[in-house]
C-alpha cells in the first residue's frame, strides 16, 4: 500500500506538470506517460488485492473507494462484488442466484412419476455436517444426470385433508427407515393447490401455533417433525397424527429434477493441432459448473505460453466467447476492468456456465495468443 501511494503521489505531480506545460520535449512526455501507465497498473492490482482480502475476511471493509478504479464503480459496488465472488475459482458448482431476466422455471426440469420412482435412493454420509448427522440416511438420486431439489415450506391447508396418495418404494426395516413418495394428488385438492406433484417425497412437516401468555402477549411456537427416508407406516403416522389445531401446515419436499446441460464447442488454434486433426471439440457441461474446472476435467488443454497468468487462479484461463455469452454468469467489476478492451473474453476461472439453470449452446476459443 505504501508503494502504491508513493507512486500515485509521484504520478499526480507529473500530471500537473503536463497540464502546466503543454509544450515539452518528447523525452519528458514519454517519461510522464510511463509513470501514468505504472500508476494505472498499480491501481488495477490494488483493486484485485482488496477484492481478495474481502473474500477471505467476509466483508466489504477493504472495498473503500481508495482509487479511481473503485470510485468509478462505487455506486454499483455491493451488487457487482456479490456477483464477482459468486463463482470462486476453486468451485465446481455455483448455487443459483435469482435474477429476474435469466431465471429459468425449475419446473421445466421435473420428471414423470415413473422416472422418479426409478431414480430415488437413500444415501448416508460418513461425517457430520451443519445440516446432517453422520450415518443418517437422506434421499438421493441414482444418476448424476438428475439431482434432488429442496422445496421448502409449502403452505398446505388442513381442512378437508391433504388429498395425496403415497407409495412405499423401500421399507420393512426394524428401524422404520425407507423411501415413501407421492404417487397421486387429488385434482383441486389442497396438495394440488400447493404445488405438490407425483414423484415428490415429503421431508418434513411443520405447524405454527399461537398462545396467549401474561399481559395478553401472543407467543408463537413452531413444531417440526421430519419424515425423510421413512417407510409408509411412519410417514403416515406423522402426517395423520401431527399435533396442533392450526388450519394450515408447512411441508418441505424433496423433488428429483433433471440437470440442465449446456453444449459447448471448443476451438483450438490450428497451429496447436497435428495435420489432419480437427481443432474443434464438442463437450457437454452441467449448468452451474465452473468453466475452467469443467474444461480441464474433460481434457481441454489450456496451454498458451505467451499469455499472462491469471491473478485469481494462476493459470492461462482466458477464453473468447463467440456464441452463448448470455448463458454465462454476469461479469464481475474487476474482470470487467481486465477485459475492458476485449468484451468477448472471459476469465474461465470466474465464469459459470448455464447460469441460473439455463440450457443452450456456447462456442469459445482457448489459447488465444496462439491464434
Amino acid at each position: 500500500l505504501l508503494h502504491y501511494y508513493s507512486y500515485r503521489f509521484h504520478c499526480i505531480s507529473q500530471e500537473r506538470q503536463v497540464r502546466n506545460c503543454k509544450q515539452g520535449s518528447k523525452k519528458s512526455r514519454t517519461s510522464i506517460t510511463k509513470h501514468i501507465d505504472l500508476k494505472n497498473m498499480l491501481e488495477h492490482r490494488l483493486a484485485i488485492f482488496l477484492l481478495i482480502l474481502g473474500q477471505y475476511f467476509g466483508g466489504d471493509a477493504f472495498l473503500a473507494p481508495l482509487s479511481p478504479v473503485n470510485k468509478k464503480h462505487h455506486d454499483h459496488q455491493q451488487s457487482s462484488v456479490a456477483r464477482h465472488l459468486s463463482a470462486p475459482a476453486d468451485s465446481d458448482f455455483e448455487r443459483p442466484v435469482a435474477t429476474s431476466d435469466r431465471l429459468v422455471d425449475a419446473d421445466n426440469y421435473n420428471v414423470p412419476l415413473e422416472k422418479a420412482a426409478e431414480l430415488w435412493t437413500a444415501s448416508v454420509q460418513e461425517s457430520t455436517t451443519a445440516t446432517r448427522d453422520a450415518g443418517m440416511p437422506f434421499l438421493d438420486s441414482k444418476s448424476k444426470d438428475y439431482f434432488v431439489d429442496d422445496i421448502e415450506n409449502i403452505r398446505v391447508s388442513r381442512e378437508g385433508g391433504m388429498g395425496i396418495e403415497l407409495l412405499e418404494l423401500a421399507g420393512g426395516r426394524d428401524d422404520g427407515f425407507g423411501i415413501t413418495i407421492v404417487t397421486a394428488v387429488v385434482p383441486g385438492g389442497n396438495a394440488d393447490k400447493a404445488g405438490i406433484i407425483p414423484g415428490d417425497s415429503i421431508a418434513s412437516i411443520a405447524v405454527t401455533t399461537s398462545n396467549i401468555v401474561g399481559n395478553n402477549a401472543i407467543e408463537e411456537s413452531t413444531q417440526v417433525r421430519g419424515c425423510e427416508c421413512l417407510d409408509f407406516d411412519n410417514t403416515m403416522s406423522i402426517l395423520a397424527n401431527f399435533p396442533g389445531d392450526a388450519s394450515e401446515v408447512y411441508i418441505s419436499l424433496k423433488r428429483i429434477r433433471r440437470w440442465p446441460k449446456v453444449q459447448v464447442r471448443v476451438e483450438y488454434p490450428p497451429s496447436q493441432c497435428a495435420e489432419g486433426v480437427s481443432n474443434v471439440r464438442d463437450i457437454e457441461l452441467f449448468a452451474g459448473e465452473n468453466l475452467r474446472r469443467a474444461l480441464l476435467n474433460r481434457g481441454i488443454i489450456m496451454d498458451d505460453p505467451e499469455a499472462p497468468k491469471c491473478d485469481f487462479c494462476g493459470g492461462k484461463c482466458t477464453v473468447s466467447v463467440s456464441r452463448g455469452m448470455r448463458l454465462l454468469n454476469p461479469i464481475g467489476t474487476t474482470e470487467k476492468k481486465i477485459m475492458e478492451r476485449n468484451p468477448k473474453c472471459r476469465l474461465s476461472c470466474k465464469t459459470t456456465v448455464g447460469y441460473n439453470m439455463q440450457e443452450g449452446d456456447i462456442q469459445l476459443r482457448v489459447n488465444l495468443r496462439q491464434w
